[in-house]
């Protein structure tokens, strides 16, 4: 059966600040387990080429919550901190150890950006790699292999995501340099939050 997308209800009134705290310490996220294709080879290819930082991606399945959804729905997850709370969840924390996101948060600099580019953004650090990388072929590999990626995540269904993305270093784990980037996607089909960060220095 179809599952309906995630849309919002525009008689409902914003959330506080307060509500959005709340709403995220009752929040209860299940980590997806990732299939070993394309996760392995896309992960493998990142790290060899960022041979002094790294690269990390999580998933998580978020049950309904009126909160959530709010700004879920209107792709304003950034608003209110919201983003910043999620990925200080224990949950999170606990999948992507790597990361060290500090138990009280941080900022993380996560805006609303074009999801229809997240392929591009994958391809791109694929085929440029990191600081001490050199390219020696057209793309092609890297692009098909960021489209299995997109496609393992979503489906390739563009325009039921929302991408917030940031190259702030908002943790110890990230470098400072210009490799720094975070893509945090949320499916509105499935319900499914993706977090995806990679680093690397020279």
């Amino acid at each position: 059966m179809e599952v309906a997308v995630l849309k919002p209800n525009w008689s409902q009134s914003r959330p506080s600040a307060t509500e959005v705290q709340l709403a995220c310490d009752r929040l209860k996220l299940v980590p997806v387990t990732l299939p070993t294709a394309p996760f392995d080879e896309f992960l493998s290819r990142l790290r060899e080429s960022h041979t002094n930082g790294g690269a990390q991606i999580a998933g998580f399945d978020v049950p309904q919550d009126a909160i959530i959804d709010w700004f879920a729905s209107r792709n304003r997850l950034s608003d209110e901190g919201l983003l910043d709370l999620l990925l200080a969840h224990a949950t999170v924390r606990q999948s992507l150890p790597d990361i060290a996101v500090p138990d009280s948060g941080a900022a993380t600099g996560l805006a609303l950006a074009d999801a229809f580019l997240l392929d591009g953004r994958f391809a791109h650090c694929l085929h440029f790699g990191g600081a001490y990388s050199s390219r020696t072929d057209d793309g092609k590999v890297a692009k098909r292999l960021a489209l299995d990626v997109c496609d393992a995540m979503f489906g390739l269904r563009y325009g039921e995501i929302s991408m917030y993305e940031s190259h702030e270093s908002w943790t110890p784990w990230f470098c400072g340099r210009a490799w720094d980037l975070t893509e945090v996607v949320f499916d509105r089909r499935l319900r499914r939050l993706w977090v995806f960060a990679i680093t690397d220095t020279d």
